[in-house]
């Protein structure tokens, strides 16, 4: 699973277990803070592609199982079951 995450504000980088969490003062929703900017619920979920930091605007079905990528890192090639293969 890809847990890397962007803030969208302030440009941050790091892990979802490095953000910060708390309840919603308006509901029992948890909500997700930058540790940087202190925005609230500001995230994008990074390319999944090691050492990548473009958002992943793309998602596929492959082998390994589901990937996260920026358009870059997007597998283009299908197996013989239909399924991406990176």
């Amino acid at each position: 699973m890809n847990n890397r995450i962007i803030c969208r504000v302030c440009g941050w980088r790091g892990t979802i277990d490095q953000a910060l969490e708390g309840k919603s003062p308006f509901d029992d929703t948890e909500i997700g803070g930058c540790p940087k900017c202190k925005e609230i619920n500001p995230f994008h979920i990074a390319c999944d592609e090691p050492g990548c930091w473009n958002d992943a605007t793309m998602g596929a079905p492959t082998e390994s199982g589901y990937r996260h990528t920026c358009w870059k890192h997007y597998p283009l090639h299908k197996t013989k079951k239909g399924k991406f293969h990176d």
